[in-house]
Formats: structure tokens, C-alpha cells, sequence
């Protein structure tokens, strides 16, 4: 035998070793030392037959099993993050009934950190870094918490698999780098939320509808962008519809794969109809099954299936969409409406990348930031004519420079500028491109007017448009037209409920609200932004503010240290700065609020 084929022999697998993706949950018995100290057999007895319990059915219960126990320590897996999410809840309830009886130094807690990634499972043990992560996740925990990583975050939803805080970077022990960590508690135990700030929007009383994405079958990653791509042209063109109110993408995707009463979609969604259902693909063929439910009652008002082809359909010369289109608004409002053709990109392949880089800036860890913004070169080199890439590109350098990570903020103006620009001239009427360039114009430009025109450009070219709303919001609030900015940060959270951005759009709604004279308000919504996004800059220093301005000197102070411990650098924006220079009233007090809570300006 060579000394090749040794080495070979020697690092193989065994043979029941398999290598897959697995959600892996660490949890740990709190002070396990100072309670076999305190009561050994006791604790003994009662440690493992909490054991057993979890052995003996509640692993299986949510799609998993007990690995294997470290005498004060549990390494589980789950077929799933939402499995394993449930399954850490399920844990901490039962263990309540083994500390029934006991002292309250008696009682046993757990700390439970979940990951989801790659690992070896050889049946009697997982190998890999993920699991090492899942235990130093743990460590982060407080008895009776579970804390999940954000490659978990990413999987789940909020308020609907669990309530989830963004608890920022962590250092943890043997990592050069720290964990971006979030707190995740069973639905509806975190409090109350924000209070209604927005009580100056107007009420709107047309039915809203939520498509969800169309599920594949068999299910195939290809053809799962295609369901995502349908879904969205229909969204598009039911937004023109003028009595008819619908959602975004990006909310009713959090749900697709969510099992959920139809009242609690209702609920979560604040939608009236719900589009739903399957298609198959075969050769360059869809066939496409779909059905419209009343939410309250759960009637099926429709149900129908068309077939389109392929290729025609994403050049915009079959009729699926717009027969689909045509019944939905038949039963919702008795007419027909049109179909407008709008994909963020040309390919699937595309579109997927386009919205896997949505997802690492949106991440505002810098590593993944500047993942971003190559990844959205590598589009524009391949789709040189396409918006959305620039438009997002444009944005990327707006948000560098509001999270005060530019070193020449001139030379980032210049680049926003020109991406916007040119993401115009490929679609002058792209909603997402129009924003860009007016956030460009109100960020570094100063430009409340030229953004003002702009902003409305984007509305009025798509409804829908979260984003494009907020930022109007924010050139309202500058510009002291109060009322207006309250309303149109209001409409850009009502079209978005579960849109990866709404920290984004609370915390302009925050501003909105605490320049209209309403502190309260403006805390809870700052608040409620950064508890979705720990890493938001601009979150912070209004929370800081609104605190201060509020009457709450000390929470103020407390929320400033807090900031400028995850940030030493951390200052009042440049572009505030720049507005206070024409402008006074809040925003002048706001700036003394910052300084006076302990924000260098």
C-alpha cells in the first residue's frame, strides 16, 4: 500500500458518516457545578428524567433527536430551523415541572444557542465548526433564553415562528470574530408592542389582498425563483388596481412555508383575500393551480388553473398573469385590471442572486456589506442594462455613509449619484430607481425639492413600493411638513408588514413622529427598530434622542452607552448635521438631545 492510499484510509469517514445540512442546538444547565454542590442527588434525579423526556418523545415531536448528553449538556439536531426553534421553547416549558417544589437557588435553567450550517452526523455524534457555534451561542443566552444565529435568523419568521431581538455582535471565547446573535422567544411573551404612532395616517378602507409565492412541484430551486418571478407580476399589477389595496413580495414570502390558521394570516398579514397555489413545469410548459380565500371565513371565493409557456411568459407575451389578474379582481371588485410586466432581473439566476445581495447588505455586518456591493458589480457587468443592480448599487453607498462607515464621503456622493443616474436611463420608470436617486439627493445633496419630485416619481410609477414611501417620509420630516411624513411612513409600513426592511421603515417613522412633537410615539417605533436590527446606526441615535426628548434623561444616557459601546465611533450624521444647518425647530433639538445623552457630535 502506497503512503498515499494510507493517508486515504486513515481520514475516511466511517461508513454511516454522512455530511448534510442540519439545525444543531446546544443547551446547557445553568450553574450545573453550584447545584450538584448544593443537592447532588436530587439534582441527579431530576436532571435525568428531564432527560428522558426529551429522549423519549420531545426531540421527535419537532423533527429531531438527543444526539448525545455531556453530563450537564444537551447536543441536539432537527430537520429543520423552525423544528429546532420550537423544540428549544418546548425544552425550557418542560423543564418547569422538575423544578415544581423547589427553592428558587434550586431550580434548573437552561441556555439554549441554535445554528444552522453543515456538519458530520455519524449517528452517535456531529462533527464541524456549526456545532462549535451552536455552543458558544448558548453561552450568550441568560438562563431560560434561547439565542440563535443570524444564518438561523434568516430562516425563520418573525412573529410568526417566534418574537426576535437582534442582540448585535458578540465576542464569545476561542473566535476571532464575534457572532451576530439574536434573542428569540415563543410568540407574543415579549410585551407589548410599539404604540400606535401613526394615528395621523388616513384610514384606508379598500380590501387588501396577499399573494404568497406559487409552490413548486416536485420542489426544485430553479423553479422556485420562477414561483417567486409570478408572484410578482401579479403583485404589480393588481398594485395599479385603483380599489384594491395589495401587499408586497417580500411580506407574504415570509409565509409560504409557514402552517398557519387562515385568522392568524388575517392577523399577521392585515389582509382580507389570499392568493395561493402550486405549479408544475414541464419542458418549456406551466401549468399553474391557484385559489382565492376570504381570511375571516375561510371561503374559497375562486379556484382555477392556467397554463402559459415559459419563455413567453417572462418576455411578457403570455397571458397567465393577466387572466389570473382579470378573475382575482373579478371576485374581489367586479372588474378587470391590467397587467404590467416588472422583474427585478432578465434571468432566475439572476434574480436570485439580485436578491441574496438584498440580503447581505441588509445584514449591516460590514464583512457582508461589502459582499454586497461585489455582487452587484458582478451583475452590472453581466446585466449592463438592467435598473435594479444600479438602483440597489446607488443605495449601498447611501447606507455606507448613513452607518458612518465612509472615508470619503464626497467620492460615495459622486458614485450614488451616477449609479442612480444610470439605473434611470435603463428604466426611466423604474419605482426603485427613482428612490434611489432621491435618497441620493436628500442624503448627501441636501436636495429636498429635486428628492421630493423624485420620491413621488417612484410612487406614483409603483404604489407598492415600501421604500420609496419611507424616504418620501424622510424629506417630509425635513422639509416640516409633519402630517405628510407620519402619513407616508404609516403607508410604507402597511404595504410591508414583514418586509426584511421594516426596521428601515420604523425608524424613519420614528423620526417622522418625534419631528410632528410625539416623543412617546417616536420611542416606541425606535424601539421596535432596534430590537429588529441591532445594527442600524441611524435607529440608535433616534432612539437616543426620542429618549432624551421624551423626558427619559437616564434611559437616554443608557441607550447612548450601549451605542457607542457596539460603535466607539459612532457621531450625529453627516447629514443631519447638514440639515441642522438650514434648518431649526426638532431637529435642533434633537442635535443637543445627542450630546447632551452623550453622542459626540
Amino acid at each position: 500500500m502506497t503512503d498515499g492510499a494510507q493517508h486515504s484510509t486513515m481520514h475516511a469517514w466511517p461508513p454511516q458518516a454522512r455530511r448534510q445540512r442540519q439545525t444543531v442546538m446546544f443547551a446547557d444547565l445553568v450553574e450545573s457545578v453550584r447545584l450538584f454542590q448544593l443537592d447532588e442527588l436530587g439534582t441527579t434525579q431530576r436532571w435525568l428524567g428531564f432527560v428522558a423526556t426529551v429522549r423519549d418523545g420531545l426531540a421527535s415531536a419537532h423533527g429531531g433527536r438527543l444526539v448525545r448528553t455531556a453530563g450537564d449538556g444537551l447536543l441536539m439536531s432537527f430537520a429543520s430551523p423552525a423544528g429546532g426553534l420550537s423544540a428549544a421553547f418546548a425544552l425550557h416549558q418542560a423543564l418547569r415541572p422538575f423544578n415544581q417544589g423547589q427553592p428558587d437557588g434550586a431550580c434548573m435553567w437552561l441556555r439554549v444557542g441554535l445554528h444552522v450550517a453543515e456538519v458530520v452526523d455519524d449517528t452517535h455524534e456531529l462533527y464541524g465548526a456549526g456545532v462549535n457555534l451552536a455552543s458558544r451561542l448558548a453561552s450568550v443566552a441568560q438562563p431560560g433564553q434561547t439565542v440563535i444565529s443570524a444564518q438561523l435568523r434568516n430562516e425563520v419568521v418573525d412573529a410568526v415562528h417566534a418574537d426576535i431581538d437582534d442582540l448585535g455582535l458578540r465576542y464569545v471565547k476561542h473566535l476571532d470574530e464575534p457572532l451576530h446573535a439574536h434573542l428569540a422567544r415563543p410568540v407574543g411573551t415579549s410585551g407589548a408592542k410599539p404604540a400606535d404612532a401613526l394615528a395621523a395616517a388616513v384610514a384606508d378602507l379598500r380590501p387588501t389582498v396577499a399573494v404568497v409565492p406559487f409552490v413548486a412541484l416536485p420542489p426544485d430551486p430553479e423553479h422556485d425563483a420562477l414561483g417567486h418571478a409570478m408572484v410578482g407580476d401579479i403583485i404589480d399589477s393588481l398594485a395599479r388596481h385603483p380599489s384594491l389595496r395589495v401587499l408586497s413580495r417580500l411580506s407574504t414570502a415570509a409565509v409560504r412555508d409557514v402552517p398557519l390558521e387562515l385568522p392568524r394570516l388575517r392577523q399577521l398579514l392585515g389582509a382580507t383575500f389570499l392568493l395561493s397555489g402550486n405549479f408544475y413545469v414541464r419542458g418549456q410548459r406551466i401549468r399553474l393551480s391557484a385559489e382565492l380565500c376570504e381570511l375571516q371565513g375561510g371561503q374559497v371565493l375562486w379556484a382555477g388553473s392556467v397554463r402559459a409557456d415559459v419563455n413567453a411568459l417572462f418576455e411578457g407575451r403570455d397571458e397567465l398573469v393577466p387572466q389570473l389578474v382579470a378573475q382575482i379582481a373579478q371576485q374581489v371588485m367586479a372588474h378587470e385590471t391590467t397587467r404590467v410586466h416588472s422583474l427585478p432581473m432578465g434571468s432566475l439566476a439572476s434574480y436570485s442572486l439580485f436578491l441574496g445581495a438584498a440580503g447581505l447588505m441588509n445584514s449591516l455586518v460590514r464583512s457582508d456589506f461589502a459582499k454586497a456591493e461585489a455582487l452587484l458589480q458582478h451583475l452590472v457587468e453581466r446585466h449592463p442594462r438592467q435598473a435594479a443592480p444600479y438602483a440597489m448599487l446607488a443605495r449601498w453607498h447611501v447606507f455606507k455613509a448613513v452607518q458612518g462607515w465612509t472615508t470619503d464621503r464626497a467620492n460615495d456622493a459622486a458614485r450614488a449619484r451616477s449609479f442612480a443616474l444610470t439605473a434611470i436611463d435603463a428604466d426611466p420608470k423604474q419605482s426603485v430607481a427613482l428612490s434611489a436617486l432621491a435618497m441620493v439627493k436628500s442624503h448627501f445633496e441636501g436636495d429636498l425639492e429635486g428628492a421630493l419630485h423624485d420620491n413621488l416619481r417612484a410612487i406614483d410609477a409603483d404604489p407598492l413600493e415600501p421604500r420609496a414611501w419611507a424616504q418620501l417620509s424622510y424629506v417630509q420630516t425635513m422639509r416640516g411638513d409633519h402630517s405628510a411624513a407620519c402619513a407616508s411612513a404609516g403607508q410604507a409600513l402597511r404595504v410591508s408588514p414583514l418586509d426584511p426592511d421594516l426596521y428601515l421603515f420604523e425608524s424613519y417613522a420614528a423620526m417622522a413622529q418625534l419631528a410632528a412633537g410625539s416623543p412617546a410615539h417616536a420611542v416606541a417605533l425606535a424601539h421596535s427598530s432596534v430590537r429588529r436590527h441591532a445594527l442600524h446606526a441611524p435607529s440608535h441615535r433616534i432612539l437616543i434622542g426620542s429618549l432624551w426628548m421624551a423626558g427619559q434623561q437616564q434611559a437616554a444616557r443608557a441607550a447612548a452607552q450601549h451605542y457607542l459601546t457596539q460603535e466607539p465611533k459612532a457621531q450625529v450624521s453627516a447629514s443631519l448635521r447638514n440639515a441642522l444647518d438650514s434648518q431649526g425647530g426638532w431637529l435642533t433639538a434633537f442635535n443637543q438631545a445627542l450630546r447632551d445623552a452623550g453622542l459626540p457630535a
